[in-house]
């Protein structure tokens, strides 16, 4: 009890001394969010504390949890020794002391050796497919730190650019300044990256977002930089009086992705010195729905047709002949830089040229143009100049705003006057000067009797690149599963370097980074972060878990999802693995052993030379890839020539976990399961049978004793 009473003072002593600490840095670094930034979701002083930034397995591995669950059981063996009679009436209070003992040193032990994370696994026959030897932790963070692309190579087999990010918070908003782990400090980055070059983590966002915005480029920037931007023009929705107080809407041009707002009742598009073959096209008359504009340049040949899928028509006295296969949306997504996202419509058409030329199949497609693709022999290529197709979707009504280079200025400098162009269903095409930067949709309003709406211009520059901005997601609308896993977490990391001789640091940046839960899974904005230091290099950074080895390499070679009859649902997956032992560089030697673990049915591979805690590691089906939702049925139903899907079931991962001290608390919690009953049932029984033998030999010596 004396043991208790002193815990308990020094853990309140300890609460306040880190409660007063706490208050004392946040009134030192102030509660103002980062300037470049958006804003953040500020916590009170207690919830900064370290046991409020931690998850249950965290907390319950902490070791003032550890010192205090100690001192529990050295209290309950005391009491235990000096307070219960070591009788037989008493063996099950004795047996649920021992296992309240046995559980509570079990829980200690299987905390401190707790193994549990996740296994990233390529399949063999694709780039990457190697047989991989670590794991990611499942709870603790790490930052990646590599020269050049090293962090995707294979360099990274071991963890020896990894930085551990114990310091890092989960569930609160840190603003700039408030947080600053100077990650430089740890042991071995100077001798590996020098001392010139310092990394530190200024703030932190817990659960958050990036909003694009758009930023201009300074005249002193250099020419390649200049290069990659382009004119970025900004509307806003209201109505013909003035805009209303709506988010703006943001268009660049040279990013074909972000040049259109595609809405099913409408299209607006931003074009920047369309071709005039272009303009041309786009100035049209076309009543059809669908139509197709076709010029055989030779022949001096052009000419708008209707279309439909089924149709066949030859064009004119030329010897060509054309056969719409289909007409509407193109399903296949776009892998190109820039078109990423993209969504676009398209005719194709079979074309049956005058002999000796080859027939061929066009994808010709009406908002891209430039993405148009010809079949010749079941080889694709880019279309044939004998003949040139262009399809015209009037199914909406089209908006577009045009900018065009000033007279003399090389297409360096463009005039802020926009043009419209107009195609509206039934009307013929208008073009001129857009007035009082203002243009109708030319739809009706969503709300009855409220004018109808319009896009007004509010901002343009002429050179202006995306950028990222990390914004708070308010707590009212985070999901509560993903709070505190960093799934949704973004993390801030400035660089700064010092050039030999200088006494400040000559170059800094901040760049913010969004966490990579595999770094063998590269992919669309889950990538390193690439920081090109004048007078050092390029540092590729990357917001990961940590990684550690396992005594083994695991290798996939074919995996296999069966769906629920009639469904696209997984009722099972399993992966064919390939497990080989590893020499001391954690690379594969020696034959390899098979296992399939499948969903719900883990399999355990044994090591008996790994260490402790590894020597018996579950393996479990946790996931797979399924394609991306956005791609088509066809086309993640694409095969290659062994059979293979080349869209999916490109990956697997594996949970990894072990049971070290599950035993030890399940004999705690028989021990404790037999002493119960018998110190309420037995114990009493036992008591009242010696007491009845007592008073029985008592009864009987009276009786023989002489009167």
């Amino acid at each position: 009890c004396r043991l208790l009473r002193g815990a308990a003072t020094a853990a309140a002593v300890l609460s306040i001394a880190a409660a007063a600490v706490g208050l004392a840095a946040v009134s030192a670094y102030g509660m103002d969010a980062l300037p470049l930034f958006g804003p953040h979701n500020h916590a009170t002083v207690i919830y900064r504390l370290r046991a409020f930034e931690m998850n249950e397995p965290e907390f319950f591995s902490w070791w003032p949890l550890r010192v205090v669950l100690l001192l529990f059981v050295a209290n309950m063996i005391w009491a235990t020794v000096r307070r219960i009679e070591f009788s037989v009436p008493r063996i099950g209070v004795l047996m649920v002391h021992t296992g309240i003992v046995t559980i509570a040193l079990g829980s200690v032990f299987y905390g401190m050796t707790k193994v549990e994370g996740d296994l990233f696994i390529t399949r063999a026959d694709l780039p990457g497919g190697e047989p991989v030897s670590v794991f990611y932790d499942r709870n603790d963070p790490a930052l990646y730190v590599g020269i050049g692309n090293s962090l995707l190579s294979g360099e990274l087999q071991t963890p020896r650019h990894q930085i551990s990010l114990d310091g890092l918070p989960r569930y609160n908003d840190y603003a700039d300044g408030e947080l600053d782990l100077p990650l430089h400090q740890n042991p071995g980055f100077a001798d590996r990256f020098g001392s010139d070059l310092k990394i530190t983590v200024p703030a932190f966002f817990a659960y958050a977002t990036f909003e694009r915005v758009w930023q201009p480029v300074p005249d002193s920037a250099t020419q390649a930089f200049r290069a990659a931007a382009g004119p970025v023009l900004t509307l806003l929705a209201g109505d013909a009086d003035g805009p209303d107080n709506g988010a703006p809407l943001h268009f660049a041009a040279h990013r074909p992705a972000d040049r259109v707002l595609e809405n099913p009742g409408y299209a607006v598009e931003y074009l920047d010195n369309p071709t005039l073959q272009r303009l041309n096209d786009l100035q049209t008359t076309a009543p059809f729905d669908h139509a197709l504009i076709v010029e055989i340049p030779g022949q001096n040949f052009r000419e708008v047709f209707g279309i439909e899928p089924g149709l066949s028509f030859a064009v004119g006295d030329t010897g060509y002949q054309l056969t719409i296969e289909d007409v509407g949306p193109y399903n296949i997504p776009f892998i190109t830089q820039g078109y990423r996202g993209a969504r676009d419509t398209q005719a194709t058409v079979s074309i049956q040229r005058p002999t000796p030329m080859k027939n061929s199949r066009r994808i010709t497609l009406y908002r891209y143009p430039e993405r148009s693709q010809e079949f010749t022999d079941g080889q694709r290529g880019d279309p044939a100049a004998d003949i040139r197709l262009t399809y015209l979707d009037n199914t909406k009504p089209q908006i577009r705003l045009i900018t065009q280079s000033l007279p003399g200025a090389g297409g360096d400098d463009r005039s802020p006057e926009l043009q419209v162009l107009l195609r509206l269903p039934g009307f013929a095409p208008a073009f001129g000067p857009l007035k009082d930067g203002k243009v109708p949709l030319a739809v009706r309003s969503e709300t009855p009797g409220a004018p109808p709406p319009w896009l007004h211009v509010s901002g343009f520059l002429p050179h202006a690149v995306p950028a990222r901005k990390p914004v708070s997601v308010p707590r009212e609308q985070r999901d509560p599963k993903l709070e505190g896993t960093y799934q949704q977490a973004l993390l801030p990391v400035r660089v700064d370097y010092t050039a030999p001789g200088a006494t400040e640091p000559t170059f800094t940046q901040t760049v913010v980074l969004r966490q990579m839960p595999y770094l063998e899974q590269p992919g669309g904005e889950l990538r390193p972060e690439t920081v090109s230091v004048p007078g050092y290099g390029e540092i590729e950074l990357a917001f990961s878990r940590k990684r550690f080895g396992l005594p083994f390499a695991v290798a996939m070679t074919d995996f296999e999802m069966v769906p629920y009859a009639g469904s696209d649902i997984p009722r099972d997956f399993s992966s064919d693995l390939l497990v080989y032992p590893v020499n001391d560089e954690g690379r594969p030697d020696g034959l390899p052993q098979r296992a399939r673990p499948h969903l719900n049915n883990p399999v355990i591979q044994r090591t008996a030379n790994a260490p402790f805690n590894l020597r018996r590691i579950k393996l479990s089906q946790a996931g797979w890839d399924p394609g991306d939702p956005q791609d088509s049925a066809a086309f993640k139903a694409e095969r290659d020539a062994n059979g293979r899907f080349v869209n999916q079931q490109r990956f697997t991962i594996l949970g990894v976990g072990n049971n070290v001290g599950i035993r030890v608390i399940a004999l705690g919690s028989v021990l404790m399961a037999l002493g119960i009953p018998w110190a309420f049932y037995l114990k009493p029984w036992l008591i009242r049978r010696g007491v009845a033998q007592r008073t029985a030999k008592a009864a009987a010596a009276r009786a023989q004793a002489p009167a």
